[in-house]
């Protein structure tokens, strides 16, 4: 039965996505990557000003791949109904991936090595727990 009125348009509006928006993917890698460079300028600026010691580089490094994920985890996993958790990791892995390619452009090598891969799975990970937990937090 099809419902007319105020009604049948409030209840299009809440209407989730379910389908698999590409567009909607490559915006969460940009998201992502934007708050890498974001957290990258800031670590260089806090590492250059004496705020931080050298060697809080690679802890600094493995943070914000973590909020890179998350960043781009959450804004995949909002609005989706169905398989949140995998449009959030596969945004994660994405985002990772953009800034691994800016970066071996950049410098002009790339190689794939175990803690690359590890990086990726990590990103997955986090983003599809980022994304499965804020759908259980969303109001029914």
């Amino acid at each position: 039965m099809r419902q007319r009125g105020w009604e049948g348009l409030a209840t299009a509006k809440r209407k989730k996505r379910t389908g698999i928006a590409w567009h909607a993917l490559l915006r969460g890698a940009a998201l992502g990557a934007g708050v890498l460079l974001l957290a990258v300028l800031l670590l260089t600026l806090f590492v250059y000003k004496e705020w931080l010691p050298e060697t809080a580089m690679p802890i600094g490094n493995t943070v914000i791949k973590i909020l890179t994920a998350l960043a781009a985890g959450v804004f995949l996993g909002l609005g989706r109904e169905k398989t949140p958790w995998y449009f959030g990791g596969i945004a994660a892995v994405l985002a990772l991936t953009v800034s691994i390619a800016l970066m071996a452009i950049y410098l002009g090598t790339f190689r794939v090595t175990w803690s690359l891969l590890a990086d990726l799975l990590m990103g997955f990970a986090i983003g599809s727990a980022a994304a499965a937990l804020l759908l259980k937090r969303q109001p029914e």
